[in-house]
């Protein structure tokens, strides 16, 4: 196969370690050890450096959820004619064996990245050898990352509706539904994000289960029968705008009341996502726990015990003290597009919690307690 044929990336490592080593001419092999010194990978004139300085890098993860720091192959080209052209070569010098190279089908995600010094590309590239083993012990994460990063790769295509829809029961019999409320987002034609909400209130079963509202909130007093209506409506509505995504920290038993309690046909209702959008009506699930399970490294059930009071604090998200159905739906809602709308995963973490260097954040006790704020007289224990 011609090595013009082949375009895809290789690792940072064997293009910066063991690349001269591959060269057969042993001056052209001291030249190029030399031109990939650590002082000259810096310096914004090398072929490997960004206009604005520091070395140009990429972060490959691949389909199993491992990363690696990558070079791509048109910067590996640039630099065998850069030397050329500089005259440290007499001729074109070979790529690297292509058995060592990644084609760019093999990567589903690749996220440019920019390193101040060889040090930083080192220390971050032994950060993602310590996830990677981590990700090879608890595959569940690896799926979760995965579904981060494909909700933010669906919210950026501005395609479907996203609404955040909750229903609330009677705790001594969830067919006594006391209110519905939902939060959506959707786009026009020219793109600009079209947000809308409402708050189904059951007048009867106030007696069972009391709904509290905010200050001039807007909701409405029905019957069982106007709400059944309205939230078959809903869905009408929602499938106009194409594949309907619903936010849900408990899909399965919300799919049970629309259908069973609503009377709400559901057809064709996923809780994976596909690779794209286009082309479907279909409706699927996106539980915003399980994103932020993601987020913080967690592989375990523990988004069970993850209110959506402390996920709002971790992530520093208003959690307002009167919650109903359209509060809760209206908090889901914000909770995704804090994490779909922000900067991949790893970016992300490291923006939120840039001193956890673990592949699982650790929280204090005080910082996972939503309470703490408000118990002034209480100090974290000294250590």
């Amino acid at each position: 196969m011609s090595s013009s044929a082949l375009t895809g990336y290789f690792r940072c490592s064997d293009v910066l370690f063991h690349y001269h080593q591959s060269i057969k001419d042993t001056r052209d092999g001291v030249q190029l050890q030399k031109a990939l010194h650590p002082e000259w990978l810096v310096h914004p004139r090398h072929p490997l450096a960004s206009p604005d300085g520091g070395i140009h890098a990429y972060i490959g993860t691949f389909y199993d959820g491992q990363a690696r720091l990558l070079f791509s192959s048109a910067q590996v080209d640039y630099l065998r004619y850069w030397m050329q052209q500089m005259e440290l070569t007499e001729g074109l010098i070979p790529l690297p064996y292509s058995d060592a190279m990644f084609l760019s089908e093999e990567i589903p995600t690749v996220v440019s990245v920019v390193f101040q010094s060889v040090d930083a590309l080192t220390a971050n590239s032994k950060k993602l050898g310590r996830l990677n083993a981590y990700l090879a012990a608890n595959p569940k994460l690896v799926e979760r990352r995965a579904l981060f990063e494909r909700v933010r790769q669906l919210v950026a295509t501005k395609t479907g509706v996203w609404c955040a829809l909750n229903i609330a029961a009677w705790e001594r019999d969830h067919t006594v539904l006391s209110d519905a409320g939902w939060s959506s987002i959707s786009w026009d034609d020219a793109g600009a994000e079209v947000a809308q909400n409402g708050h189904c209130v059951v007048a009867k079963n106030q007696t069972y289960r009391k709904t509290h509202f905010e200050e001039d909130s807007a909701h409405e007093l029905m019957s069982m029968a106007t709400v059944k209506q309205r939230i078959q409506q809903l869905f009408v509505d929602l499938h106009t705008h194409g594949p309907v995504l619903i936010i849900s920290t408990d899909g399965k038993g919300l799919v049970k009341y629309l259908t069973t309690q609503l009377s709400v046909p559901m057809f064709s209702v996923h809780h994976t996502l596909p690779e794209t959008l286009s082309g479907t009506t279909d409706v699927y699930i996106v539980d915003p726990c399980e994103l932020y399970n993601a987020l913080v490294g967690r592989s375990d059930a523990e988004c069970a015990s993850r209110p959506l009071e402390r996920v709002c604090k971790h992530l520093g998200i208003a959690y307002k003290p009167v919650r109903n159905a359209a509060v809760d739906a209206q908090t889901a809602l914000d909770l995704v597009r804090s994490m779909a709308s922000g900067e991949t995963l790893d970016a992300q973490r490291e923006r939120r919690w840039p001193t956890q260097m673990e592949p699982q954040v650790k929280f204090a006790p005080w910082e996972e307690d939503p309470m703490y704020e408000d118990q002034e007289t209480v100090f974290p224990p000294f250590k």
